[in-house]
């Protein structure tokens, strides 16, 4: 057996050196990046269908506002998807609980016993049951 001068122990190590470092590097550091990416990219998506929504409820609420501005014959009744679009603009559910609250508040008494049924449905969803079906019972029995 020969023996490995120090010059040559000294290249064959930075060539297994480099060859590790070529061969682990890009792997370790490649899907972090990736992973990175991809999540910037979800989040952007994220907010921009919630952004749509946001839209989508306040062109609803609009539409059925001109709507009951044509119809003269309608007198009594109030405006479910404006409630919906409140509480779709509030975040989490103490918010979204308190925006339907205020808006029962505003608007309640001009309700008909259909949109009462539909506004304590939207208030059983958000799982916010006191104040706001208080509300809501209250005009019930108003009528």
């Amino acid at each position: 057996m020969t023996k490995l001068t120090r010059r040559k122990r000294s290249k064959s190590f930075a060539a297994l050196s480099l060859v590790a470092l070529v061969y682990f590097l890009p792997a370790q550091s490649h899907e972090p990046l990736e992973m990175k990416r991809l999540q910037k990219s979800v989040d952007m998506l994220t907010k921009q269908l919630a952004n749509a929504n946001t839209k989508v409820r306040r062109l609803e609420a609009a539409m059925t506002k001109s709507r009951r501005g044509q119809n003269p014959g309608r007198v009594e009744g109030c405006d479910v998807g404006d409630a919906r679009a409140n509480v779709s603009l509030a975040s989490g559910n103490r918010g979204k609980g308190n925006a339907l609250e205020s808006w029962l508040r505003a608007n309640g008494k001009s309700c008909s016993p259909g949109e009462l049924t539909q506004l304590k449905i939207l208030a059983k969803e958000l799982f916010y049951d006191r104040p706001a079906l208080e509300l809501i019972e209250l005009f019930s029995g108003s009528r």
